[in-house]
């Protein structure tokens, strides 16, 4: 952390604990703003306490030890820290969350992932507004409060000089300065005004000098505003407030104008002196700030927050009274496709074209809002009406939907046929109900959707409320499981085709001391969701090197495959934790195989294949799973440095009786053997599938026919045990 000066750009303090979020953020900022950077909640108390005064801090709200909140109401506590713009970054969304930040003293929120653009304008616009306007009225003060006492003590009779000999030096801030600067007698006669002043009003001082204030043409001649202002300078000698004035041409124009009394020896009022600053930009900053807060600056509709204020004002409203309304979610299907393939401007394009047609096929009574990413809410506005009328109409204008974005759109000279999935609550539900209620109900439905049938509507019921509980449950749960000790690694031996084993993949297992045994369609899909399947992974990893530690004697030319997630192979840190795992337990890569997923080949090719070159550099084989699945192409095939495919077995189970499920077999059999690659065949469980496979040299065989899954010291006990000829896990 930095705590030098920064006296040329606007210092900000950069407060997060991940470094990933640092660089996006200081990657955006360092070349228009001097930064400094705390990587926990104490750390920057220490900075900010060290003289080193930030003009802006963007403050993480979720770190460990001091979070965001507490960081922010401890300096909002302090007087002479309170005034520094605090934004907070943060990857919730909920109201309840933006409500208690600005109720400490924050001024905005910025969402993760970030938009650069909007992190640039919040920053700008905060920047000027707040350090503006503390400068302005801190200086302000100072500066009328300097000239009030010139004008008091370098007074000679009641017409003499205003400026005493004395006052030269003051002479060069009254010319200088970049606020307006007003001096009269006590009848109001403008006895003195500065160059800024002729900038502001565009009036010259020749014009104005010995003329009576109230003659110009600005709102101190309001009667009821004038009479305010003036008894409080009568009573207290001073008055500080936003104005709007007139400018000689009749423009009118905000203004921050700070006014003070001169009193002579006697008592009596003898001048008035008035510092001012046109504060236009400021206001259009604050507007700015005002539509960010409340709107998507993209699409120009409403956000998250105000969706939200207009749906708790409905979820009342329909609660009073007969009315009803709806609630639906819609969401871009493989959106993230569109922004990998054809790059992010294209991505905002097909966002602003769905915008626009949905605005365009709703009436002014419905709100719509982008809520996240390629995620839009509709709120359809209440009516009187019964139950299964209020259900008909949601899915009536669902169905439009539907079909409105499912037209044809021409994005980067592409055709895209895009789909929408939703998701439909309907308000009033069977229970009492909030905004952000009726909201995740919309959202469980959408996600139902999502999983079981992209491009299609479904409506919320209570059964998902509470499949949603034994899913957060099940996460909660998850989080727990290797500190507890309950996960455990199984092993399925694989074969050649003459049924000797010549390896076998580890399988995670989750043994709940209170579900039982998890099965791993449940909790894999969730811990992908959650994103911690790279901690799962890892300790997978471990427990196998550990494995192969142990027992590499009696390994021999036995590998041990392990599954590897995407979201963990794209890490930055992938390459450099298998090199530590290998150190770690002393051993090489040699008995160790990867089994990635096609979906990797999404990415960035050029990264992928230089992990897999640093993979084959520590003896670690590599093995395409689900092979045919997904995004099978030859010319990726051709350029990586793998040693396998494996064959899914939905392929498999159509080779008892199916000649083109054979067909695709023997393809990617003979594909892969003309690039020099060895074939799993997953899911065998027949002599038939056996019997065809055998017609295929180099082919590993998987699959209960041979054995099932088993505890990893099972498998090693009966395949290092000589008992009999039977593999590990073969059923009796």
């Amino acid at each position: 952390m930095d705590g030098s000066k920064f006296p040329d750009k606007p210092l900000i303090l950069l407060v997060d604990d991940e470094p990933n979020n640092l660089r996006i953020l200081s990657d955006t900022l360092r070349f228009d703003f001097e930064l400094a950077v705390a990587t926990s909640g104490a750390r920057a108390l220490q900075f900010v306490e060290s003289d080193s005064i930030p003009d802006l801090i963007l403050l993480d709200v979720m770190m460990p030890g001091m979070d965001g909140y507490e960081v922010c109401g401890t300096l909002k506590k302090n007087p002479q820290f309170r005034h520094i713009p605090i934004i907070f970054v943060t990857a919730a969304t909920d109201s309840e969350s933006e409500e208690k930040g600005f109720r400490l003293g924050a001024v905005d929120y910025i969402h993760k992932p970030f938009n650069r653009s909007v992190v640039m304008a919040r920053i700008r616009s905060h920047l000027s507004v707040h350090g503006m306007m503390d400068r302005l009225s801190h200086t302000a003060s100072k500066l009328d409060a300097s000239i009030a006492t010139e004008v008091q003590t370098g007074r000679d009779g009641a017409d003499g000089p205003i400026f005493s000999p004395q006052g030269m030096l003051l002479d060069a801030v009254f010319s200088q300065s970049m606020e307006g600067i007003t001096v009269t007698d006590a009848a109001g006669i403008i006895k003195a005004v500065n160059p800024a002043f002729t900038r502001i009003t565009g009036y010259r001082a020749e014009e104005v000098v010995n003329r009576n204030q109230a003659e110009l043409r600005n709102t101190l001649k309001r009667a009821e505003l004038s009479t305010e202002i003036w008894k409080r300078i009568q009573k207290t000698g001073y008055w500080q407030g936003e104005l709007i004035n007139q400018r000689k041409g009749g423009e009118t124009y905000p203004e921050l104008r700070t006014i003070r009394a001169v009193s002579d020896s006697e008592g009596r009022i003898s001048h008035y002196v008035s510092v001012f600053s046109d504060i236009s930009t400021n206001k259009q900053n604050q507007s700015t700030i005002d539509f960010l807060t409340w709107y998507d600056s993209l699409t120009s509709l409403p956000n998250r927050m105000l969706f939200l204020q207009r749906l708790e004002a409905t979820v009342q409203l329909c609660a009073e009274g007969e009315a009803v309304a709806a609630a639906i979610i819609v969401d871009i299907d493989r959106f993230k496709a569109i922004n990998e393939s054809l790059g992010l401007e294209a991505g905002d394009q097909v966002l602003t074209e769905v915008s626009n047609r949905l605005a365009n096929g709703m009436s002014n009574n419905e709100t719509i809002a982008r809520i996240a990413g390629d995620k839009f809410a509709i709120l359809l506005a209440p009516r009187r009406c019964d139950d299964q009328l209020k259900a008909n109409r949601a899915l009536a204008l669902s169905t439009r939907i539907q079909e409105q974005l499912c037209e044809p759109m021409v994005i980067a000279d592409q055709i895209l046929n895009l789909s929408v999935t939703q998701g439909v609550t309907l308000i009033p539900g069977t229970l009492p109900e909030s905004a952000k209620d009726v909201l995740r109900n919309a959202e469980m439905a959408h996600a139902k959707a999502k999983r079981e049938k992209m491009g299609d509507i479904v409506f919320f019921n209570e059964r998902m409320g509470h499949e949603a509980m034994e899913q957060f449950r099940l996460s909660q749960a998850l989080h727990n499981a290797i500190p507890r000790q309950e996960l455990t690694v199984y092993l399925q031996s694989q074969h050649d085709i003459n049924g000797q084993v010549v390896g076998a993949e580890a399988l995670l297992r989750w043994q709940h001391p209170e579900l039982g045994m998890v099965s791993p369609a449940a909790f894999i899909p969730l811990a992908e969701s959650e994103g911690n399947i790279s901690e799962l992974d890892r300790w997978v990893l471990d427990q196998v090197l550990m494995i192969i530690r142990n027992h590499q004697k009696q390994l021999g030319s036995l590998r041990l495959a392990i599954n590897i997630s995407p979201s963990h192979f794209a890490r930055d840190d992938f390459i450099s934790h298998i090199i530590s795992s290998l150190r770690k337990h002393r051993i090489g890569g040699h008995h160790l195989t990867l089994e990635l997923t096609e979906s990797l080949m999404i990415q960035e090719l050029t990264a992928v294949v230089s992990k897999l070159h640093a993979l084959a550099g520590l003896g670690i084989e590599v093995s395409i799973d689900d092979f045919g699945t997904g995004y099978s192409s030859l010319s990726y095939l051709q350029q990586l440095p793998i040693q396998e495919l494996k064959i899914d077995r939905s392929f498999t189970q159509t080779i008892n009786g199916d000649r083109s499920g054979r067909s695709i077999v023997s393809m990617i059999h003979n594909m892969a053997a003309e690039l020099g690659l060895r074939t799993v065949v997953e899911g065998v469980e027949t002599s038939t599938q056996l019997q065809y496979l055998q017609h295929f040299p180099n082919t590993v065989i998987q699959g209960y026919y041979f054995s099932k899954p088993i505890p990893a010291e099972q498998w090693l006990d009966e395949c290092f045990t000589p008992r009999s000829n039977q593999a590990p896990g073969l059923q009796a």
